[in-house]
């Protein structure tokens, strides 16, 4: 069973700042939670094919997630085949301009993994919420940081 989840936010800032804190891997450190270390392994010419892992670490324990960069086009889009001992996961980042503002939006489909597919079989709603307000409050900080005009 897949999760599917869609997000947006509309940011007063330009789409190649916005842009860029969703394509630079070390600035997922910043805004998203629990990222606490990134690498490319790989890195593709035009970026499709480039392969990294992130390390996320929360209430203690931690994951490593390995993935590969699957669509890319500056400062519009970029999507992600995600892979973890939990889950399987595509994400799709998309910038547009809507009148002043950029709208960010991302559609995330996530496969659960044995025994995380049982768990989510009995509290998917629970892990749906959680997984939204923790995406809510990521895109907020990341809001902030293109309003006030911070890079790093």
């Amino acid at each position: 069973m897949t999760m599917d989840l869609y997000l947006e936010v509309d940011i007063d800032s330009d789409l190649e700042t916005v842009f860029s804190w969703i394509a630079t891997p070390e600035k997922a450190k910043v805004w998203m939670t629990g990222v606490v270390e990134t690498e490319i392994i790989d890195r593709k010419p035009g970026m499709v094919g480039t392969t990294f892992r992130e390390r996320l670490e929360e209430g203690g324990s931690g994951i490593e997630i390995h993935g590969i960069v699957t669509a890319f086009e500056p400062d519009h889009r970029i999507s992600f085949h995600l892979e973890s001992r939990i889950n399987a996961l595509d994400v799709d980042y998309q910038v547009d301009e809507v009148g002043d503002l950029v709208r960010l939006s991302v559609v995330s489909a996530i496969q659960w993994r044995f025994p995380a597919n049982l768990t989510s079989l009995l509290f998917g709603r629970s892990m749906r919420a959680r997984i939204t307000e923790e995406s809510e409050q990521e895109f907020a900080r990341l809001k902030e940081l293109c309003e006030t005009g911070r890079t790093e």
